[in-house]
């Protein structure tokens, strides 16, 4: 894990360095995040179909972004673990399973803390997602840390533009990835299959996000302990 550990000092400087791990890294990334999500993926729709849920509605979507809090949660777990260990796909699935209850509950209440504050306004609800950028790393790496929230608000704070200036590329990539799919297949919206499978190769795209926030972690956390030595 040392080798991953540098300054955060440059949002653009970061970005390179992610995607330099990201791909590095990208058949191992894959493989978690595909072992993952297209069984889970599969298993959703085939939920949603004995529900008599369409494919194409507003249901179906709020059905598959829960599966991606159920599912993510664990393949980001084990991608970081995977990530600063180097332990293979089946040890770093296995951490993912013991920490999957705590990064699933984790990453609801950053969901709801980011959409309280996008009900009021746009710019709070950014500002919030800034804050909370860390939270994954944060629960792999720290395991005596009783608030991920409160930890990510603490090292993210000074930091936050440099913060913003790494998340804003990666979620216009998201978006992007989001309306390629959607051009490459016009008939994705009508196949439960087709989106089981366009959703898993695009959760391999996000993993680019949670590769960058594990490096944002380290690089503040190291600043923090050296600044401010943290005990316990």
């Amino acid at each position: 894990m040392q080798a991953l550990i540098q300054p955060f000092d440059s949002a653009p400087r970061l970005l390179a360095r992610s995607a330099r791990l990201f791909l590095g890294n990208l058949p191992f990334l894959a493989t978690v995040t595909l072992a993952v999500f297209i069984p889970g993926k599969l298993l959703f729709q085939f939920v949603g179909y004995l529900i008599d849920i369409p494919p194409d509605g507003v249901a179906s979507y709020l059905l598959m972004d829960f599966s991606d809090l159920v599912l993510g949660s664990l393949a980001s777990a084990a991608a970081i673990y995977g990530l600063t260990t180097r332990k293979g796909v089946g040890a770093s699935l296995r951490r993912g399973r013991q920490l999957w209850a705590r990064m699933f509950w984790t990453r609801i209440k950053v969901e709801v803390t980011i959409a309280l504050w996008m009900l009021l306004l746009f710019v709070p609800g950014i500002v919030a997602m800034v804050k909370l950028a860390l939270t994954e790393a944060i629960v792999v790496l720290e395991d005596g840390e009783p608030e991920a929230l409160d930890r990510s608000r603490e090292l993210t704070e000074g930091r936050r533009w440099r913060v913003f200036f790494v998340i804003a590329p990666l979620l216009l990539l998201d978006f992007a990835g989001s309306i390629a799919v959607l051009s490459l297949l016009p008939d994705v919206a009508h196949s439960r299959w087709m989106l089981a499978l366009s959703d898993s190769l695009l959760a391999i795209v996000s993993m680019w996000t949670t590769v960058a926030g594990l490096l944002m972690y380290l690089g503040l956390a190291e600043l923090r302990k050296t600044a401010s030595p943290r005990t316990g």
